[in-house]
């Protein structure tokens, strides 16, 4: 049990020290040495626990999409009785995912936006067909691309561009979803 809890403590320190890192530096600047001098642990623990900085800084990135991945578990077991209400908690529960993860997207976002908004986008158009497949209905692949896309492009706006709270997040895109519905 001790080893456990140390084993945690380690790889908890080298993620936060190489997240803090990552607010100043390129991922190609970061060096291991330096990495581990933040996080007051041995180079050896460091390899214990990643192969390499890529290997951590995907570590993360995929611990941190399938947290978000849980908020986009289908609501309802039939389309048919899809709400506006389901719609709205459906959005707003990815948007509440984002906002608990949101100093880590930062970090991901200006540091290597193209293959953190990749990920989420590929995350997300995977989740929603699953959630399709779910409910007994055919997903529409086009659609779902799309939507995935605007998803990312506002957590986007939302996190880089604004000083929106979660609750105006939640309702400018629910209010922009709506839009897009309506033309």
């Amino acid at each position: 049990m001790k080893q456990d809890l140390r084993f945690e403590k380690t790889e908890k320190a080298l993620q936060e020290a190489f997240l803090n890192l990552l607010q100043t530096k390129e991922l190609s600047k970061i060096s291991v040495k330096e990495l581990c001098e933040l996080a007051q642990v041995s180079r050896n623990a460091f390899y214990q626990h990643y192969e390499t900085k890529e290997h951590l800084y995907d570590n993360i990135l995929n611990e941190l999409l399938l947290s978000i991945e849980d908020a986009c578990r289908p609501l309802v077991k039939d389309v048919a009785t899809i709400t506006e209400v389901e719609g709205r908690l459906f959005l707003d529960k990815i948007l509440l995912a984002v906002d608990q993860n949101r100093f880590v997207i930062n970090q991901l976002l200006t540091s290597q936006p193209a293959v953190f908004t990749a990920a989420f986008h590929d995350m997300l158009v995977s989740a929603n067909i699953q959630s399709s497949h779910s409910i007994g209905t055919t997903p529409n692949i086009a659609y779902i691309h799309i939507f995935s896309g605007g998803i990312v492009a506002f957590v986007k706006y939302w996190l880089l561009e604004t000083k929106l709270t979660l609750e105006e997040a939640q309702d400018k895109l629910f209010s922009i979803v709506g839009q897009m519905r309506m033309e």
